[in-house]
This record gives C-alpha cells, structure tokens and sequence, in this order.
C-alpha cells in the first residue's frame, strides 16, 4: 500500500541515489535537479557518511544560490556554517552568504536591514579570511551596499522636507555627513542641512499653533470645570505649556545652529550657487 513502512533498505537506496544523481546534477549545472535530489538524500542522512553529508549540505546551498533563488541560499547556507564553521567551503560558503543577502535587499526606497546585514558579514568575513580570493569582490560589494544606504537616507530626509518636517530632515542631513561622507554631494547636503535647520521655525509654529489652541480650549474647559475635573485639565494646560515651550526654544536653535553651519559652508566651499538661495532664505526668515 502507499502507507508501507520504508524499510531501511530502501532508506539506505534513496539516500544513496539521491546523492549520486544530485552531484550529477550539481557538476552538470542542473540546479534544480540537484535541488531535489539532494534534498531527499539529505533526509535519510543516517545512510550517508559525514563527508558526504557536508558534501551534500554544500552542494544543495550552492545550488540554490545558483539558481538565484537567494532566500533559500541564505537558509541553507547558514545552516551549512552552522554545522562546518571549519570547513574548507566556509570561506566561499560566506561569500555566497553575503552576495545572497546583498541580493535580496529591496531598492533604496524601502528598509534596508539585508543590505546592513550583507555589510556586518562582510567586515567579518574579510577579518576572518584575510587572504581569500573573493576579498577585491567583498570589497567592492560593501562599497555598493554604503552607496545604496547613502541613497536611501538621503531619500528618507527628502521625504521629511517635502512634507515640512524639517527637524527630523535635518537630523538625517546630520547624520548623512557623519556616515555616508565619501558617497554624496558635501556641498548639496550642508546646503539641504542649513536649509531645513533654518525652515525648523516654520515647523514649529505648525505644531505652537495647533497647541496654542487646544490650551485655550482647555483654560476656556478650566473656568466651568468642576472640582473633580479640574486636576486633570490642570495635568493637560501643563503638557500644552511644555510642547510649546519645547517648540519655541528647538525653533531658536535649530535657526541659531543653520546660522553658524552657513558661516562654516562659506568658508569650506565659498561661493556656490547654494550661497544665494541659503542667502534668500536667511532674508525671509528675518522678515
């Protein structure tokens, strides 16, 4: 019946003729052959010696990763450093590690935490295997990946200032000349920097306004509230007396700070076309 019991026989046929019709598979370049035939004789392992084990664990990573089917490659792959961290393959194992992970991080557009986790990898990979024949490669991929992340924070700070949210885009302009130095524009970013610190004032009265006004809703509450309510009103004027606060004085700093970096710009770049607009806009942010 096709419920029988495999005997250990059979077991022992199935693990070696997947085996063998996988590395024929594998050597012929017919990955998803090897794919199945590995994956079967992996699961009577029991009638495999451990070389051939580690073989077939190898070869059904490799295959995967050869197939460009990367989410499986990262599975089997890790798997495979799991249980040989020295093994001869380890070294080329990592590198397709790496390029699997590089691979199926999405655009610039969206999160980017493969491309950190195929850099992280990276750095350890060149600082374990020093003299190995894929560094120039791992290199050159992890320049990329700095690109890709540059691009993709410098497309978050432009989302916050088209949207007016210049506080949060400045700190990401900020951050951008810390970490992405050798990947952007130097004198476009200290200019989109200066530009949002000084447009902070703008933001802020968005948010001083919307809570100027809910406090006056809530003095007006005060003045009929009854006893028991009013310790609460009381907690709210409180908090809407903070935001304000807090707004006014991140508007004064943040203009302050945009001030003394356009000094700075003048002196590193001199005079770009970027001087005149900042110039502009330092103008009409005193009027």
């Amino acid at each position: 019946s096709s419920c029988a019991k495999v005997t250990q026989k059979e077991r022992e046929q199935r693990a070696i003729k997947g085996y063998t019709k996988g590395s024929e598979a594998f050597t012929n370049g017919d990955y998803s052959s090897a794919e199945q035939n590995l994956s079967r004789a992996l699961k009577y392992l029991e009638n495999l010696t451990p070389e051939q084990i580690e073989r077939a664990r190898f070869m059904l990573a490799k295959s995967y990763y050869l197939d460009h089917d990367y989410t499986n490659a990262i599975i089997y792959l890790e798997s495979f450093l799991y249980y040989y961290p020295n093994s001869p393959e380890a070294p080329q194992a990592t590198y397709m590690l790496i390029k699997s992970y590089y691979k199926i991080a999405p655009d610039a557009y969206r999160d980017q935490s493969y491309t950190y986790k195929a850099i992280d990898l990276a750095k350890e990979f060149l600082s374990k295997y020093p003299n190995n024949p894929y560094d120039s490669d791992v290199r050159e991929l992890i320049d990329k990946a700095r690109q890709k992340i540059a691009k993709h924070d410098e497309l978050i700070a432009k989302f916050y200032e088209d949207y007016g949210f210049y506080y949060p885009a400045a700190e990401r302009y900020k951050d951008m000349l810390i970490n992405d130095t050798q990947y952007i524009s130097k004198t476009k970013t200290y200019y989109r920097l200066i530009k949002n610190l000084l447009l902070v004032p703008k933001q802020a009265k968005r948010y001083e306004d919307k809570y100027k006004d809910m406090l006056k809703k809530d003095e007006d509450k005060l003045r009929h509230a009854k006893a028991q309510d009013k310790p609460f009103i009381e907690k709210r004027i409180k908090f809407w007396k903070l935001q304000i606060k807090r707004w006014e004085d991140l508007a004064k700093k943040s203009r302050k700070e945009g001030l003394e970096y356009f000094e700075k710009y003048k002196e590193m770049f001199g005079q770009t076309p970027y001087v005149v607009k900042l110039e502009r806009l330092v103008k009409e942010s005193n009027g």
